[in-house]
């Protein structure tokens, strides 16, 4: 019985201090890539890669009119037309592979390389958010299983990111 009293008269002095956190959830990463910024890097990004993703349109195309002909030709086309087409559709489609592991390689990296030239200033104009805010907990936002709204500051920081110029 003692145990019981000691537990709850422990956890009464510790739930106002509890009431008194503040906590924020933020999601940095999702405010750096709705930015201003970040939508005219991925402009450049997709100017500087316009013949690989025309090209990787293209074999799409291709490949699409491949199989809808081998569909609707199948049972009139002979064994070697039938086979021709086939060999043709997987060199398009090791081809359309190809130059989709490399477009993945490079918004990758050129995702990495602008959420890391980018972090110092959104950490500062986070801790400024969390400064004005007097927040005592900031938690990452993949992290958090629930959050109201009104936690969450990740729109505040999108704000401050598009007004630094």
């Amino acid at each position: 019985m003692r145990v019981l009293f000691f537990v709850l008269a422990m956890f009464a002095i510790q739930l106002p201090a509890m009431a008194a956190t503040k906590v924020a959830v933020v999601d940095m990463e999702r405010a750096l890539f709705l930015s201003d910024a970040a939508k005219k890097s991925i402009k450049k990004f997709e100017s500087d890669n316009k013949a690989d993703v025309d090209k990787l349109k293209g074999l799409e195309k291709e490949l699409l009119k491949i199989r809808e002909k081998l569909e609707k030709d199948a049972d009139v086309m002979s064994d070697s037309e039938a086979s021709k087409l086939k060999n043709q559709f997987e060199e398009k489609g090791t081809e359309f592979q190809f130059y989709a592991r490399k477009l993945q390689k490079l918004e990758q990296e050129w995702k990495q390389g602008f959420f890391k030239d980018q972090l110092p200033a959104i950490q500062k104009l986070l801790k400024e958010i969390i400064d004005e805010g007097k927040y005592d907990v900031v938690l990452q936002a993949g992290a958090v299983v629930y959050t109201s709204p009104k936690a969450d500051i990740t729109k505040q920081l999108i704000e401050k990111l598009n007004a630094k110029k």
